[in-house]
């Protein structure tokens, strides 16, 4: 809960702190006449937009600096009053997901993608894992996490056993386990860092105990994690990634201030940072719009002649989505809150994207900003 506070209500309401100021803070410089003494002096109008965007960089960084240290404290306070089975929020686990996936025995049925096997071992799901060479080193224990379906012929239940079996595939060691597994809740189970090594290749295998018990798998449904003790460096790396976002929309307000008025510029950085968290609904909304020449070819042969309403929406709905889904930034890479709250590692590969598109992006708004900004006449 406290994560949430801070990631979404805490970090929102300072970001739209830092677009008030951001881009509120040149056009008032202009109205008030007090960049005419900055104009007046050998300084290049690039970086005057440089240093607006460093202060308020610098701001966002304090502020998230002081802010999440603070926050940080506390969830390893509430943590450390916790039970050891609810600390998982304070892990940085490494996820492996399966390389293969089999039934063995008999099938029950299929249905929507989810293959359905009977309990009593007449038919058991096996997940394959071959890629645990990636182990980390600092890795201090393992996990096997299961999001299955279960269903039974006994009426209203709230749990079903399951017999969990782990096998290292090269070296024979294993552990088979009987667990109560809640229906609509994942289970976890812990397994013995001797039992996996690297260039381990693990076998899940979990079938119902009871034949009146049934069981929905799929590839996805299990997963097996390292236990990192790297709570804080991951930490570390979601509040980076807030820092970027918060860089990005200040680079975009200070750029939209360079020519519009005070309160245009703030209601437009607004604008963008609404879009740039929907873009995947936009995405998809465009995704409707069929192409008009796949249409073409579904009316009779008399009727060749394109469909003007399809054409039009073509062009006037679908091509501007597919623009503003190109030329706005996606914020949602930058959010880290998920693999916080579910104590996975932020991968170092999504940190180096990231700081890579907000370069491109903060390079080609300087250069926009810098040349309307010198269009712009003062005296």
């Amino acid at each position: 809960m406290t994560l949430v506070v801070f990631f979404q209500v805490v970090v929102l309401l300072c970001i739209s702190g830092v677009i008030l100021l951001s881009a509120t803070s040149l056009p008032y410089e202009i109205e008030d006449k007090t960049i005419y003494g900055i104009l007046s002096k050998p300084v290049s109008r690039l970086k005057i937009i440089v240093g607006k965007i460093t202060g308020f960089a610098l701001l966002s960084a304090l502020l998230l600096i002081i802010l999440g240290l603070f926050n940080l404290v506390f969830v390893q306070y509430r943590a450390s009053r916790l039970p050891e089975e609810y600390r998982g929020i304070v892990k940085a686990r490494r996820e492996f997901a399966a390389s293969h996936f089999s039934i063995q025995g008999a099938l029950h049925h299929a249905r929507q993608g989810i293959v359905w096997i009977k309990g009593g071992r007449t038919g058991v799901a096996q997940w394959r894992f071959s890629d645990m060479k990636k182990i980390p080193e600092n890795a201090s224990d393992f996990e096997v996490e299961g999001n299955l379906k279960l269903e039974s012929s006994r009426g209203f239940i709230e749990t079903i056993p399951l017999v969990v079996r782990v096998e290292d595939e090269i070296s024979g060691r294993g552990k088979t386990d009987v667990l109560l597994a809640t229906i609509d809740k994942p289970f976890v189970l812990k397994i013995a860092p001797e039992i996996i090594q690297k260039n381990s290749v693990l076998n899940i295998t979990v079938f119902p105990v009871l034949t009146t018990d049934y069981l929905g798998v799929t590839q996805m449904d299990v997963k097996v994690f390292s236990i990192q003790q790297g709570f804080v460096s991951n930490y570390g790396k979601a509040v980076l990634l807030t820092f970027l976002k918060f860089l990005l929309i200040v680079i975009i307000a200070v750029m939209g201030s360079t020519y519009l008025s005070a309160p245009v510029s703030i209601v437009a950085a607004f604008v963008v940072f609404f879009c740039g968290h929907v873009l995947a609904f936009i995405k998809d909304f465009s995704l409707l719009i069929q192409d008009h020449h796949a249409h073409e070819h579904a009316v009779p042969g008399a009727l060749k002649a394109p469909n003007v309403l399809l054409v039009y929406m073509d062009y006037l709905i679908k091509k501007p989505l597919e623009w503003i889904c190109f030329i706005l930034p996606d914020f949602t890479r930058f959010d880290s809150l998920k693999f916080l709250l579910q104590g996975i590692n932020i991968p170092g590969e999504s940190v180096g994207i990231s700081f890579g598109y907000t370069a491109v992006y903060a390079g080609v708004c300087l250069f926009l900003s810098a040349v309307i900004l010198k269009k712009r006449e003062f005296f």
